[in-house]
């Protein structure tokens, strides 16, 4: 079965966390059928070591004779052991001709490549598929990192291929990973991996993320943006509205999310019908003239026009 690990809370250190706010985060994420969780010897301490049940947890350690300071944590990541017992070995892997010192490595040990950028860059899938099938030999937790914006896609990749395959991912990409929501909801609808989980509280996850960083996510982020689901133009609004699947790969209620109609210059008729509706407007309109004044409005505003300038629209126009 494949894994998904979350390594959010390791970058956050920097950031004034607090301890609500951490046990919140591993919640959600539980909540998520996140596999396991990373977390940072500065997050241990923030918790004092009293660590909320029902995670598998992972730290990442400089040296091994610290693990006994965090009893707790079930597994210990580290390059200076060789990945036997409770410890996992980190192999930084830079690019892919590198993978060639991963020759020596044997068969059943706990490992985790870290890096791997430019897997995806090559030409020939010849490579690919021949360096593909020795990370299934080897078995490692991947790691993936974002130089070349290919590491959710890494990650993904690696398990639609490997069915027993575990990848280590956070929360948005922060540090240069591959992003946890879309590798969840890339598996969720491609592999069907848990396919009656409901991740509504992906919101949830996004407003407390923003908390803690004092940030907001872009707005169109895929799956956790603010706006993923806001629609403006006329020909797609129509066909969302007439069937939603040949447009969203899923519903925004999977994610916590609405779906929502934005008026604006590049909107049509049925977005005027919509409105009106959704507002709860009835009797006749002259559609045509309301919607050229919308985009008037949208163009000199440069921007959507709100449920309060539709409605001093409609009072123009009302018969």
């Amino acid at each position: 079965m494949i894994k998904i690990i979350d390594a959010t809370l390791t970058m956050l250190d920097e950031y004034p966390i607090t301890a609500e706010q951490v046990r919140e985060m591993i919640r959600l994420l539980r909540s998520m059928s996140v596999a396991g969780i990373v977390i940072s010897p500065h997050i241990y301490e923030i918790l004092e070591g009293v660590l909320p049940q029902g995670s598998s947890y992972y730290m990442e350690l400089p040296y091994e004779y610290h693990a006994a300071d965090y009893p707790g944590i079930g597994r210990m990541i580290t390059s200076h052991r060789d990945g036997t017992g409770k410890y996992i070995r980190n192999v930084q892997v830079n690019d892919l001709t590198q993978l060639q010192s991963m020759a020596g490595i044997e068969q059943g040990k706990n490992i985790r490549v870290t890096g791997l950028d430019d897997l995806l860059t090559y030409e020939s899938r010849g490579i690919y598929d021949r360096w593909t099938e020795r990370l299934k030999e080897l078995s490692p937790i991947l790691y993936p990192e974002d130089t070349y914006c290919c590491a959710t896609a890494i990650a993904v990749s690696y398990l639609q291929f490997h069915n027993q395959g575990s990848v280590m991912t956070t929360f948005t990409g922060i540090g240069n990973k591959a992003a946890t929501e879309q590798v969840l909801l890339s598996m969720h609808i491609g592999k069907r991996y848990r396919p009656n989980l409901n991740f509504s509280e992906m919101a949830a996850l996004r407003r407390l993320f923003e908390q803690i960083i004092d940030s907001k996510v872009t707005s169109h982020a895929p799956i956790v943006g603010e706006k993923v689901f806001y629609i403006e133009s006329g020909v797609h609004v129509d066909g969302v509205l007439k069937r939603p699947s040949n447009y969203e790969p899923y519903p925004a209620e999977l994610v916590g999310a609405q779906r929502k109609v934005v008026l604006g210059k590049h909107s049509g008729k049925a977005s005027i019908h919509y409105e009106l509706e959704t507002l709860g407007f009835s009797g006749e309109y002259p559609i045509p003239l309301i919607l050229e004044r919308v985009k008037r409005i949208s163009m000199k505003k440069r921007g959507e026009v709100t449920d309060k300038e539709f409605c001093q629209i409609l009072k123009e126009f009302r018969k």
